[in-house]
Order: structure tokens, then sequence, then C-alpha cells
């Protein structure tokens, strides 16, 4: 029997098995990659590791230089903390499975978004296949990071949200508000999504003022209140609410520089027959959505559609770029700019979706449908190219992060387990104390810094050894020569104040000590 023969619940399950066969290869390539060198690791990375296990062993959210976990929000290091505590497994090697967990719900996800909102399968088949293959998605999810969590819960909130602009039920209004909390649980630009939300309900659902009133409501109540518990909390204990910031490095234009070069690798094509087919695609996108031929009320709908993802995307890349001119932390990339991939992507094939579907009453659908297929699969070639790239670097570096093969086989670090029992009588300290921490099990403080992370700004100290130390403390510093953190005092620095000793020379770093 032909496709287009079977009836349609048997068309809408044929299609929610192919995206389920995307999802499942999604989420088996990625256990089966980090099953063997478990996932990267950097420094966030290490303070959720840390931070997950104190919380499984009933010590709070430790972090592993004995500090609370103020910096990020918890809800990644609870999740790896209750499958320590349900299953064993050590939050190192279970974040790989978590990934591949996740990674493989949000191919899923992606999937029936597509599903709800377009109508041909190819494109539906097509977009669920970018995101499969999409280089910033497999980057993130062999790392040991929050990014592919929040992902899932942006992709929850769409679903739910989408539900809701329907039915306008307390349901789904409930859903989509909880998954708002958890995505400021998860990462604090979370808080897009509030605003995201709350635009939504008041202008794009289709409830009565004073409906649309109490369902803001709720939805504030639901949605702010555990991220207004967590923030609170760090008050008390850190005297700041997301953890000590300081002025950016970076100014307006070169955030904004950034932005572009990183979403311009993830979008636009590499290839002349790629760049004829996007500047075609926005040509007839113009003059579908601004055509005299459609009618208000057409256009109106499909706005309501597609507002919350253009909404979303517009808020979020407008706080990224802000808050990176303003504060320093990481400097605008792949990582940061993940969570807009998929909401780009449905933005995209949403407009191709209603293109073709206008061009069809003209032209043949065959052909239509045909040029849209081969103008995408040229289009996605670059995407393919620059994840091959990045799953070749993690399978030539045994790992990624410290989970490499360089990082592992360090033989500073190699001295350091052998010598862990001076870690009772000294206080250890290191240029890279996560990867102390991590590959050796000993709790490490950060060597001293001269400006905050990414800032000029200089920290209000002198630099005299009991300003720099702790007073009274005997240190054992651990210096790694390829570390590259220009925030930090460097070896020579240290050396002009403070008459240390040389107890171990390698390779790849040194051991000094004093007190």
């Amino acid at each position: 029997m032909d496709y287009l023969e079977l009836p349609l619940k048997y068309r809408y399950l044929f299609k929610k098995v192919a995206i389920g066969v995307l999802a499942l290869l999604g989420g088996s390539f990625v256990f089966l990659i980090t099953n063997s060198y478990g996932a990267g690791l950097t420094p966030d990375s290490v303070a959720y590791i840390s931070a997950s296990r104190n919380l499984a062993e009933g010590n709070g959210f430790l972090t592993y230089n004995g500090l609370y976990l103020v910096v990020q929000p918890p809800l990644y290091p609870i999740i790896l903390a209750v499958v320590k505590k349900i299953t064993l497994i050590d939050p190192l090697t279970s974040a790989g499975y978590v990934n591949a967990v996740l990674f493989g719900v949000i191919i899923y996800l992606s999937g029936l978004l597509l599903l709800k909102y377009l109508k041909s399968f190819a494109l539906i088949f097509l977009g669920t296949v970018s995101v499969l293959i999409s280089y910033a998605l497999v980057h993130a999810s062999l790392m040991a990071l929050s990014e592919l969590l929040f992902i899932f819960l942006v992709l929850l909130f769409f679903y739910f949200l989408g539900t809701y602009q329907k039915k306008g039920d307390l349901v789904s209004l409930f859903l989509f508000s909880v998954s708002v909390a958890f995505s400021c649980l998860t990462r604090y630009t979370g808080v897009v999504l509030i605003l995201t939300g709350l635009i939504s309900i008041l202008v794009l659902s289709k409830n009565n003022a004073k409906e649309k009133f109490w369902h803001s409501l709720i939805f504030l109540v639901v949605a702010v209140s555990p991220i207004l518990v967590w923030i609170t909390r760090n008050y008390f204990i850190s005297g700041t609410l997301v953890g000590q910031r300081a002025v950016s490095s970076y100014t307006l234009f070169e955030n904004t520089k950034f932005f572009f070069n990183t979403i311009s690798s993830w979008y636009l094509p590499s290839n002349l027959l790629g760049i004829y087919f996007l500047l075609i695609l926005l040509i007839i996108a113009g003059r579908f959505f601004i055509g005299s031929d459609r009618p208000k009320s057409s256009l109106t709908e499909l706005l309501k559609q597609i507002g919350p993802t253009l909404l979303f995307v517009s808020l979020y890349v407008c706080v990224i770029v802000v808050s990176s001119t303003t504060t320093a932390y990481d400097r605008i990339s792949d990582r940061l700019l993940s969570p807009i991939y998929i909401p780009i992507i449905f933005i995209l094939f949403f407009v191709s979706d209603k293109i073709r579907s206008h061009l069809i009453k003209y032209y043949q659908p065959k052909l239509i449908t045909g040029f849209l297929i081969i103008g995408i699969l040229i289009w996605i070639v670059l995407p393919i190219t620059n994840t091959i790239r990045t799953v070749h670097e993690y399978a030539r570096s045994a790992g990624l992060g410290y989970n490499s093969f360089l990082w592992r086989e360090s033989p500073t670090i190699g001295y350091i387990k052998l010598h862990e029992h001076l870690s009772k009588n000294y206080a250890f300290y290191s240029n890279e104390p996560e990867a102390v921490y991590i590959l050796t099990g000993i709790q490490t403080k950060r060597s001293p810094a001269k400006t905050y992370y990414n800032s000029p700004q200089l920290f209000n100290i002198n630099h005299h050894k009991e300003e720099i130390w702790h007073n009274g403390e005997k240190v054992y510093l651990i210096w790694f020569d390829l570390a590259n953190r220009s925030f930090l005092f460097t070896i020579d620095e240290l050396r002009e104040k403070i008459n240390m000793t040389v107890v171990a020379q390698m390779k790849d770093g040194e051991i000094y000590t004093f007190h």
C-alpha cells in the first residue's frame, strides 16, 4: 500500500515512528561515544560534578574548592545527584548517560514540534535530521554541561505553550510554567522564557481579558518562585544574587560580531548552490509574507504560531549580547547560543513549509517539494562537516577538556596521585584546580587572581603573601605550564613576592611549596 493511501492516523503514527528512529540514533550515538572516554570536562563541568557528589553525600551544594555553588543554578547537579543516589553511578560517568537521553529526547521533541506545525513530511524529516547532525548540539552532547538540559526545557516550553494557545486550559498553562521554572534553575538566562511566556499569554492567547490576568498571575507564581528562592539563598550565602561579577572585556560591537560569526557558521551555506537556494528562499518568503494577496487574518494566525519562537530568539540574543557587554563571563560562542539553534531551525522550516503550501496551488507539488528538499540537502552540508570534525577531535584526543588523553596522562597529575598524602598537611592550590580535583579527587583551590574572570577589573588586593594566601597555611602549588588563564598571577609574578621552593619539575608543570 502507498504511503498516501494510508489512513491519516497511520500516516501520523508513521511520522512519529520515523522521528523516534532519528531520536534513537542520536541518543545511541552519544551513549556509544561518551561511554568510551566519558563526557568532556570544562571548569564549569567540574563545578557541576563536584556539587552533585557533595549533594548526593548530604553535604549540600559544595563545589570542588569547598565553596558553595552560586555562579551556576542547581538543577543539573541535582539531576546528577539523584542518578547517583538511585544507581550509585558517579556523576563523572553518568553525565554521558544523561546527555545521551537528553539528546535523544531533544531530537524527538524537535520532530514533534515540526510535526505539530508543518504539513510536509519531507520537511519535518529534514528538519529533525538537521537537529541530529547539528554541530552546536552534538558538541554540547559530548560535554558535561547544562546546555542540553536547558535546550530540552526550552523545547518543552514551546510544546506545551503551543497546546495552551489552542486550548487556553490550566493544565497546559501549568506544564509550560513548570518548564520555565526548571529552565531558570538550569541557566540564569532562562528568565528570558519568563518574559516570552508572559507576553504569549497576554498577546498571543485566545483567552478573554479576565482569564489572561489570572493565567498570567498563575504563570508568574509557578515560573518565578523557584529561582527567587535560589537567588535569595545565594544572597544570604555570598552577598550576591548570582555570584560575583565584573565588567566585561568586550565591547558591544565585538559581542555583536561574535554573535553573527557564530550564527553564520551554523546556517550560512559554504557552497555557491547553497547560497543561491537561500537567496531564492528569502525572496519567495518576502513575497509570501508581505504580498498584498494574503488576508490579514491569515498573517495574524501565522504570527501567533511562530510569534513565541521569534520572541524568544530575539529576547535571548539581546540578553546575551547586552549582558556580555556589561558583565564578564564566557565569550559569545556556540555554547552560549546553542539554545536558539532549534528555535531558528523551526522558524526556517516553518516558513519553508508555508511557502511550499502556497506554491503548490500554482505549480506541481512534487516539483516544489523536490526543489526544497534538494536545496536543504545542499544547505546542510556545512553542519555535517563541522559535526564530523568535532567527533573526530573527540576521538583523536580520546575525550575532551580535562577528560582528554593529554590531561589524564599528565606527568604533573601523575605526581600528585603518587603524593596525595601531602594534602593532609598542605593546602593545595593550582592554576587549574578543576583538573587536579577531577583527576585526583583532591580538593584544590585556585591560585591567586589579579583580575576577575574574563575581565580587566582588578581585584582589590596587594601583592603580599599574607593577602594572596590564607594566613598560616602551608601551601602546595601545582602549576601547569600549558594552562592559559590570563586573569591569574603568572608564576613569575608570584615568585617576585614569595620565596617559593621547587619540589618537582615535570615536562608539563612544576610543584612548588612554601609556608
